[in-house]
């Protein structure tokens, strides 16, 4: 399982105790939430007086807009005392107020956490549980019959590796066709996958095609260091393929 966490979490010990759980932990300067995991699970954790600080300074509530508009399965670990945090608030149906507001008013999960070494594993959980849920997923992928061209076209974006029901209808939605979401340039397709995902099928596009002796190699993300020379040799090539190139 690979999971993506702020560099700033590095000192929490969260992500040593990840790894000790057999997670892949790859650390990034995350611009929302401090973890993210599959298909854009991001969780944002926050010791339970800094959530109880941050609902009256009015920081919650813009954190959560955030972490909705950059995706539908957000989550807030809450990591500490409640009877502890009880001390810094002598209006504590604010603060349970604000919690059913950031659940169903935001759709964001609130899960509960003692401590550091129950945060690791609730990310882990977490990381399983999407995991199965997308393998299990009943997609127009596995549909034998596409009766409208519609579902036609998510049938080849869904083909796309990493790229799920949700994301394709997002990636057919923004760019309108197939044709131009291969024509689209990493920075576009940042706007919808995220800056991995876009590098993975913006080389799965506009690299050439390997013989057998590179079959068994792995569509992985490019590593720091080997980014932007990838990318230069990308940017060389043409990018402006059409749809009948990428299908051949």
């Amino acid at each position: 399982m690979r999971i993506y966490a702020d560099y700033r979490e590095e000192k929490s010990g969260v992500p040593e105790l990840l790894k000790k759980l057999g997670a892949l932990v790859i650390l990034e300067n995350l611009s929302v939430g401090d973890y993210v995991v599959g298909e854009g699970v991001i969780i944002e954790r926050k010791s339970v007086t800094d959530f109880v600080k941050s609902i009256f300074d009015k920081r919650l509530f813009d954190q959560a807009s955030k972490l909705k508009e950059t995706s539908s399965n957000a989550f807030i670990i809450l990591e500490g005392s409640i009877e502890r945090a009880k001390r810094f608030t002598s209006n504590w149906n604010a603060v349970l107020g604000a919690l059913v507001s950031i659940q169903v008013g935001y759709g964001i999960g609130i899960l509960l956490s003692s401590d550091v070494e129950d945060t690791a594993y609730l990310i882990y959980k977490l990381g399983e549980k999407f995991l199965e849920s997308q393998r299990r997923t009943i997609s127009l992928v596995r549909k034998p019959k596409l009766s409208t061209l519609r579902d036609a076209q998510l049938f080849v974006v869904q083909s796309f590796p990493n790229i799920g029901p949700v994301l394709a209808e997002k990636l057919l939605e923004r760019f309108g066709s197939i044709k131009d979401i291969c024509n689209a340039s990493i920075s576009d397709l940042q706007k919808v996958l995220g800056e991995k995902r876009a590098e993975e099928l913006f080389k799965l596009i506009n690299s050439k095609f390997n013989d057998k002796s590179s079959e068994n190699r792995k569509i992985n993300v490019i590593k720091k260091g080997e980014k932007d020379s990838e990318l230069e040799k990308m940017k060389g090539k043409s990018s402006k393929r059409t749809l009948e190139d990428f299908m051949s």
